[in-house]
């Protein structure tokens, strides 16, 4: 008997708890270990889901194998069928192929292609209607799936549009998956067709030579992208690895389905895809870790960035800036942290750098724009900073000939001043003569006690004049 799967679980693609690891990826991890490798958790988990519908794919192959006159379409198959058409509209309304999410559905999927096997070699003319009518639907799943699988392979296409294997790898791919769609008539020759699309350009093979490719730094899409993306964004590279692992996915769909249509394909090619699709899991953690951990945005990508919100005349207020520049440093794929200060230029505002990438400050159109970047490079230590901030707390200074105690900040904040602050303390210090409530501000967020890389706090001055004694506000920032 045929294993069915329950529509709700395919509809809500739920994870089923893994199982023990299979001969097959046990044969994986001895393999990497000889070879110095290591294969995460993560993978192996991963790879795993994908494998345990193994044993109701084979024996959807060998119940095709043994099938005879006198077979029947009973109600088990054709709910497999149906199964099957919701995973296929739930991957079409993800957006293309995603392997974890189809992976426990392998057996499933052989089966509804050995079920049109099944139509072909014994119900020519008289077919099954109620069959007929899901295979029907299946259909419109995969044409629905096709035209979202299109819009990715157009991007592939048209973003290395200098690679000729790119281009032949998306043609190859759409065009088995159209002759395959047409297998769902139920009629021989659309079967005839496949299987000869099938053996000119086997999936396995487009999956070996696309592994090939995405192993070259100069012809892998992904790292293009990112490197092409000034913010080297979370959404540019989850696109491209989504992108790529649709194809890849992809081409398992179809080698399952030919496994199940054709008894003589067999499983080793899906077993291969699967090996390849497990070595492309671990070529995202790597490109994961390299763009997580480099700081190839820094400075130029978060400039223009800060640029771009200066001249964005539709932002007219600090909060309205800081929002957009905010979402900006949001997006970064990284592992740094960041402040971000705006506030009005009409303000006293003195920042003193080391160098110059430590921090970006741009003061243009009414605007001064801050961006400090947590390193994690300390010159002091912690309990150092705290008893400097403690003494800096509430300064004083007096000037009695001098009565505009605004020029008396002026002067206590004084560029040379400001200089020798961050000398001393061996910190980016950003200082403005004003409160909190005129400054928009935001900061990322550690994990634990850890904060953003920087000391802030609200200090005052106290000046005395030549008639008056008055005590200002004053932001200070120090980053480390």
């Amino acid at each position: 008997m045929l294993s069915t799967l329950n529509r709700n679980d395919a509809l809500e693609f739920q994870e089923e708890k893994p199982l023990k690891l299979s001969p097959f990826l046990m044969a994986i991890t001895k393999i990497a270990e000889e070879e110095g490798d290591f294969i995460s958790e993560k993978v192996l988990k991963e790879l795993e889901q994908m494998v345990t519908p193994d044993a109701s794919l084979r024996s959807s192959m060998q119940y095709a194998s043994l099938t005879g006159p006198g077979f029947e379409i009973t109600d088990e198959r054709a709910e497999t069928i149906k199964t099957v058409i919701t995973v296929i509209k739930g991957l079409a309304q993800a957006g293309g192929f995603i392997s974890e999410k189809f992976g426990k559905y392998l057996g499933p999927i052989g089966t509804a292609a050995g079920v049109v096997k099944d139509i072909v070699e014994f119900f020519q003319d008289k077919k099954p209607d109620p069959v007929m009518k899901e295979l029907g639907e299946l259909k419109n799943q995969l044409t629905a799936l096709s035209d979202k699988m299109s819009v990715h392979f157009n991007a592939l296409e048209s973003f290395m549009v200098k690679q000729e294997f790119y281009k032949n790898y998306t043609v190859a791919m759409k065009s088995m998956m159209s002759f395959m769609m047409d297998t769902t008539d139920g009629s021989k020759e659309s079967v005839d067709l496949f299987k000869k699309i099938y053996d000119e350009r086997r999936p396995q093979t487009l999956v070996y030579d696309m592994l090939a490719e995405l192993e070259l730094d100069d012809r892998n899409p992904l790292k293009l992208a990112m490197h092409g993306d000034n913010l080297q964004s979370k959404n540019t590279f989850k696109k491209w690895k989504d992108i790529l692992e649709g194809a890849l996915s992809q081409a398992l769909f179809l080698e399952v389905y030919a496994s199940g249509l054709f008894p003589e394909v067999g499983n080793y090619g899906t077993t291969k895809i699967l090996e390849k699709i497990a070595r492309y899991q671990q070529l995202v953690d790597q490109w994961d870790y390299h763009f997580w951990t480099n700081e190839n945005f820094w400075p130029k990508g978060v400039e223009k960035l800060v640029n771009d919100v200066h001249d964005d005349r539709n932002l007219k207020t600090k909060d309205e800036k800081m929002e957009v520049l905010w979402k900006g440093i949001e997006s970064i794929h990284t592992q740094f942290k960041f402040y971000a200060v705006v506030v009005p230029s009409e303000h006293i505002i003195r920042w003193y750098k080391h160098f110059e990438a430590q921090a970006i400050v741009s003061d243009r159109n009414g605007f001064t724009i801050m961006v400090y970047r947590h390193t994690g490079k300390v010159v002091r230590t912690m309990s150092w900073l705290y008893n400097y901030i403690g003494e800096h707390l509430h300064e004083e200074r007096s000037d009695f000939m001098q009565f505009n105690n605004w020029q008396s900040v002026r002067n206590h904040f004084s560029d040379d001043n400001v200089e020798k602050i961050g000398k001393y303390t061996g910190t980016f210090v950003f200082i403005i003569a004003q409160s909190k409530s005129f400054i928009a501000l935001k900061y990322s967020r550690f994990l634990g006690n850890k904060g953003p890389g920087v000391h802030t706090f609200d200090a005052t001055l106290t000046t005395t004049g030549g008639f008056t004694i008055e005590t200002f506000p004053v932001f200070k920032f120090l980053g480390y």
